[in-house]
Order: C-alpha cells, then sequence, then structure tokens
C-alpha cells in the first residue's frame, strides 16, 4: 500500500481469524498495524498473541482506530456488530464487511454516511495465500478502495471485483468451496483405502492430485474437461472410473448443490433485509 495502515479486523471467528493469519504471513502490513477485537475480549487475546498482533477490548475501540476496517461476524451477527461501531468509525475508513447476505446499503444506512462501505466474500484458504475473493463496491466506495481491496486480498490469493447481486453465487461457489472440496477429498481417500492404500498415502497422494490439478488449470489456462481428455484414454481407469460418477449423477449433484448454496445464500440476504429494514 501506498502508506501504513492500521487493519482492524472485528470477530475472530473461523473466518476473522483465517484472515488475519493471511494478513500475518502474507506480510501485507506490519503485525503491530493490525488489530484485532472479539464479543468475547480472550477470544481476541488469544489470536493477538498466536499471530503476534495487537489486540484491543472492543470493536468501538478498534473502529476507532483502524483505517481499513474488517466486519467480520456471522450474518445474524452483522446488525449488532455494525450498529455498534456506527458512532467510533472513523469517517475516511474503509470498511469491509464479510457477512453473506448482509447487503451494503443497509452497513452504508446505519453508519450514516462515516466511511466507504465495500461487500467481499473471501474463504478460508486466505490464510495460506491461497484464497478466492470477490468484493463489491457500495455507493460511496471508490476506484482507489477496489485497488486497495485487491492489493490486500490480492496477497492472500486470487481476488476479482463482482456486482453486489452476484455475490450469492460467489458464496455458493468459492465461500461453500472449500467445504464441498474437503468432504469430495475425503471421498477419494476412502476409495483409495478401500482400493489397499494405507490412509497416510492415501491423504497425501489426494490432496496433492487436488492442488496439481487446480494449478495446472490455472497455470495453462484450460477448460476442466479439456483436462479430463488429456487424462482419460479409451478404455482407460479415468473412463471407467467416470461412467460410475456419471451413472450416479455426480456431476448434476456437484451442479445442484452449488445452486442449493447460492439459493439459501439469497435467502440469507432477504432474511437479513427483513431484520434490518426498521433502521
Amino acid at each position: 500500500m501506498e502508506r501504513e495502515r492500521t487493519i482492524g479486523v472485528a470477530g475472530i471467528g473461523k473466518m476473522g481469524t483465517a484472515l488475519v493469519r493471511g494478513l500475518v504471513v502474507a506480510h501485507v502490513v506490519p503485525r503491530a498495524d493490525v488489530l484485532v477485537s472479539d464479543l468475547v475480549p480472550e477470544r481476541a487475546k488469544d489470536a493477538a498473541e498466536r499471530f503476534g498482533v495487537r489486540s484491543v477490548a472492543t470493536a468501538q475501540e478498534l473502529a476507532a482506530a483502524a483505517d481499513i476496517l474488517v466486519l467480520a461476524a456471522k450474518p445474524k451477527d452483522m446488525p449488532t456488530l455494525v450498529r455498534s461501531v456506527a458512532g467510533t468509525v472513523r469517517q475516511d475508513a474503509l470498511v469491509i464487511t464479510l457477512a453473506a447476505g448482509v447487503r451494503t446499503a443497509f452497513v452504508e444506512r446505519v453508519l450514516r454516511g462515516r466511511g466507504r462501505v465495500v461487500r467481499i466474500m473471501p474463504n478460508l484458504a486466505c490464510a495460506v495465500k491461497e484464497g478466492a475473493t470477490a468484493f463489491a463496491l457500495g455507493a460511496t466506495a471508490t476506484t482507489a478502495d477496489a485497488l486497495v481491496v485487491e492489493e490486500i486480498f490480492g496477497a492472500l490469493g486470487r481476488v476479482m471485483k463482482v456486482e453486489e447481486a452476484q455475490l450469492d453465487a460467489v458464496t455458493a461457489l468459492s465461500g461453500s468451496g472449500p467445504g464441498f472440496v474437503a468432504a469430495l477429498v475425503d471421498a477419494m481417500i476412502d476409495g483409495g483405502v478401500r482400493s489397499g492404500l494405507p490412509r497416510d498415502v492415501a491423504l497425501q497422494l489426494a490432496l496433492q492430485t487436488v492442488k496439481g490439478t487446480a494449478e495446472l488449470l490455472l497455470v495453462d489456462g484450460l477448460e476442466p474437461m479439456d483436462l479430463f481428455a488429456m487424462v482419460a484414454t479409451p478404455h482407460g481407469t479415468t473412463e471407467a472410473g467416470w461412467a460410475l460418477m456419471r451413472s450416479h449423477r455426480v456431476p448434476e449433484a456437484i451442479r445442484d448443490g452449488v445452486v442449493a448454496a447460492a439459493r439459501r445464500a439469497a435467502e440469507l440476504a432477504d432474511e437479513a433485509a427483513r431484520t434490518t429494514q426498521t433502521d
């Protein structure tokens, strides 16, 4: 960044912790410029000790000190968190929200002109600099704010700008995606074990296979099914395995699972809108 800025992370749950870890691992800013807070103060203190950053007692204190304020609450808790910091957010702060379904218009309305709002959907892989993050600008956020978000989250993986209406789909694909992929890897490992491999060997082979395949697709710019065609030979092992998966409708189930997750993300957005419409 052009100048050192204090980044405050309010909420040290799974995603907040992953973000703090990523900020430290990627050296986005000096550790002393990362502040954390949590509704449970001991959780913030533990994270501060673990990652060598600073903790403060309350979200209000965090908001008053942060140039870049990251609100990392669950969707049901985000309205309360936004309201709690509304009076202390710095006028020129960049406010980044991480909760699925809580729209920028609500956050802007509660903050009453303080800060500029960006809504993002990262995933847990930000912790190891392999995250997939999409973001949308609020009404008052600027191109310069987009560049800041791209710089921060680009250091933690891949980042792209989308329209806010597309964030429900992002939530389903890359937000829920690590959970889907982990479950699929577990099934691959089980298949390896049933075929005679020790579990530790099956685990390492499956993980490296998933990692290597993703890297091949990214680096070579291949379409996924083009890579499939490179692996599968007529009447070979890949073709035999894929034929059985197709008979069980595995591709359709995965596709429909992502759609179901996107639908649920939209429902969460509607639920959040109903609970905040009186603000």
